[in-house]
């Protein structure tokens, strides 16, 4: 019986909205001011990564650490960075099984990954990374320095406008990463964000 009763409520309800509604307008004309956001940001790289410390603390002593903190300070070049967030650090250190952070691991190995992670020149997703796959110059030179990049443009695929990193066959084994975060640019170049660190395998 209660069912019953619901039911014409719900159908008499609908029935009164439908009638309200009927004298109503669309609307043909309204203000539209478009604008994009501004990805520029009034900081260096550093600067940036200090203010979000709780997704880059251990990407920032890593970089202390391997004594490369000029590049994210200096303004008197672009680099691209690929920042690591506290996950992809944690992942690396994870590699060496008798360590427990990344001050712990070979200074040498943790320099390596950084200067992999520093790309030389300005690559966004806004004009300088094609679609098809690029070799970018890392800091890391020699054959384990090779990277490449790109952009996805396709606004059918699911991942339209990200940052790929060695996009798969596209540099040997090199396990494929997409940026989590992209074209975030300070006064030294431009930064794309990763879960997974980047390196080279033949």
């Amino acid at each position: 019986m209660c069912k019953h009763i619901f039911k014409k409520l719900a159908l008499l309800l609908a029935v009164a909205l439908t009638a309200a509604c009927g004298d109503m307008k669309l609307q043909t004309d309204a203000d539209y001011d478009g604008s994009v956001l501004d990805p520029h940001i009034p900081m260096t790289a550093w600067e940036y990564f200090e203010t979000r410390s709780d997704i880059f603390s251990e990407f920032m002593a890593a970089i202390e650490y391997a004594g490369m903190k000029e590049y994210y300070t200096q303004t008197g070049h672009e680099y691209t960075f690929l920042a690591l967030t506290n996950t992809a650090v944690k992942s690396f250190v994870s590699t060496y099984p008798d360590k427990s952070k990344v001050t712990d691991c070979p200074k040498e190995d943790v320099q390596n990954l950084l200067r992999y992670h520093i790309v030389d020149g300005f690559y966004s997703g806004y004009g300088e990374l094609p679609v098809e796959a690029i070799f970018v110059l890392t800091l890391r030179r020699g054959e384990e320095g090779l990277m490449t990049m790109l952009t996805r443009k396709n606004p059918w695929m699911a991942d339209a406008g990200a940052i790929i990193v060695n996009d798969t066959g596209t540099n040997g084994n090199s396990p494929m990463r997409k940026a989590t975060s992209s074209n975030i640019m300070p006064t030294n170049g431009v930064v794309h964000v990763f879960d997974s660190y980047c390196y080279y395998k033949k």
